[in-house]
């Protein structure tokens, strides 16, 4: 057997329709024969009997590729009790302490390493245990796409950087037409049973935030509702400080509305950003059109810096328009919905025929330190992602590459297992194991991807 996750297989079929098409829209009144759409008839008017051969070039647009992913999202609540992890009994809980979920799909980013979305649906109301869910995709081409799923910890209505957030470890083959299924997403909350809800109307601010970020914002789409204005980091994570207000309509087809923020001073050099609920899932979330502070229409002018100061007049542009491109900028806050790990595996200084014929080693960016031997079921359901190396692709190795798909901004334990006796339970005495990090395994795996290297041996 050859090297495998615990993914989806995915498969579709497409049906390519054969014939003449004529997608110019001239009436086809001649016979045409295999090549190409060279007669239409004679259109032109004049008095002779010739067909006019038309200017179609056979460089129409292929159609979009759309499939629809159906699955589940599941909030799981954990407490860190004497450093350990303990999981949340939600049954004991006497409602839902959250906001809403945001799902979103999405392809290779652009080169500034923003994600291209491809469809998006959320749950309004979510409950513990599974929240079903369905989108539809549309890409230009057939390819793959992630899906994630994201938390509205402080019920603000905005899914902020730092949000927890759940993905399906792995990318989803997209064909035309395809009905693909069984995506369960699962999001790990820390619970604090002290800790009160966020309001969907406030500033963001804390005390000793006196100074205010205000302005005019002007949103070049046919849009009346809410909006956010927002200070973010130059990394564009945020908001540190927010404000929802209105948007009405301006009589052309566009939209005005004011903006006022309290922030805390000497933030330094910040950027001023804008979006508005274009999808309109009650939701400020990355799928939705973003902006920023402009010095002159279609010039963002960011970064801004506070200091002791008030910024009053700071013009809001929601979209910014590329004027070389004519598309719209993204000035969404920053959400990286995961992270690649990769690196090898070593066993040791030879290599992993010093096992038993036919071992199998697991490598698992698990949820919480382990400690004592577990089933490989339990470590398969409490990782993040699990990649699992049959004997016949460690038999005369030295060493094992490994790649793992893993949230980012969270905590994960790095380790790799060997099932030596094929009971399904690791961590044994006298199977070897190895873990990245500083023994314990400990990973914060941030905001981009990352390369650790494993050394296999018995305790």
């Amino acid at each position: 057997m050859s090297t495998h996750r615990l993914s989806l297989l995915l498969a579709a079929s497409l049906l390519a329709a054969c014939g003449d098409k004529d997608t110019d829209g001239d009436p086809d009144t001649g016979d045409v024969t295999d090549g190409g759409d060279t007669d239409d008839g004679d259109t032109d008017g004049d008095t002779d009997d010739t067909d006019d051969t038309d200017a179609d070039t056979g460089d129409d647009e292929p159609p979009p590729v759309t499939a629809v992913i159906r699955g589940t999202v599941e909030v799981q609540l954990y407490q860190i009790v004497d450093g350990e992890r303990v999981d949340v009994d939600e049954s004991q809980l006497t409602s839902f302490p959250y906001g809403a979920i945001f799902v979103g799909s999405f392809d290779d980013p652009d080169a500034d390493g923003r994600e291209n979305y491809r469809g998006n649906t959320h749950v309004p109301s979510p409950i513990f245990g599974a929240n079903t869910f369905e989108l539809t995709v549309t890409l230009e081409a057939e390819g793959t796409v992630q899906v994630y799923a994201s938390l509205d910890e402080d019920r603000n209505t905005i899914i902020e950087s730092s949000e927890p957030l759940g993905l399906w470890p792995a990318d989803i083959e997209v064909t035309d037409g395809a009905t693909i299924e069984d995506i369960k997403l699962i999001i790990d909350v820390e619970y604090d049973p002290d800790d009160g809800s966020g309001s969907g109307s406030g500033s963001g601010s804390g005390d000793g935030c006196d100074l205010v970020v205000s302005g005019p914002a002007t949103v070049g789409t046919g849009y009346e509702g809410p909006a956010l204005a927002m200070i973010a980091d130059m990394s564009g994570n945020g908001p540190i400080h927010y404000d929802i207000f209105d948007v009405t309509s301006d009589g052309s087809g566009g939209g005005t509305g004011t903006y006022s923020m309290d922030v805390c001073p000497s933030l330094g050099s910040v950027q001023l950003l804008g979006s508005i609920d274009s999808n309109g899932n009650d939701l400020f979330d990355p799928a939705d059109t973003s902006g920023a502070y402009v010095t002159a229409p279609d010039t963002n002018g960011n970064p801004i810096y506070v200091d002791a100061a008030d910024l009053t007049d700071y013009e809001l542009q929601i979209p910014i328009i590329n004027p070389t491109t004519g598309e719209e900028e993204d000035n969404s806050i920053s959400l990286v919905p995961f992270v690649r790990l990769t690196g090898t595996v070593m066993h040791g200084a030879g290599t992993f025929d010093e096992l038993d014929p036919g071992s199998k080693v697991y490598v698992a960016a698990l949820k919480y330190q382990p400690n004592t031997s577990v089933s490989v079921s339990s470590v398969v359901s409490s990782s993040f992602d699990i990649h699992e190396f049959e004997w016949a692709e460690l038999s005369g190795q030295s060493s094992i590459t490994y790649q793992l798909m893993v949230p980012g901004n969270a905590e994960t334990y790095l380790w790799a297992y060997a099932d030596s006796d094929l009971d399904g339970t690791l961590n044994e005495v006298g199977e070897p194991v190895g873990s990245a990090g500083a023994g314990s395994g400990y990973i914060a795996t941030g905001t981009s991807d990352a390369v650790y290297d494993i050394v296999m041996d018995v305790p």
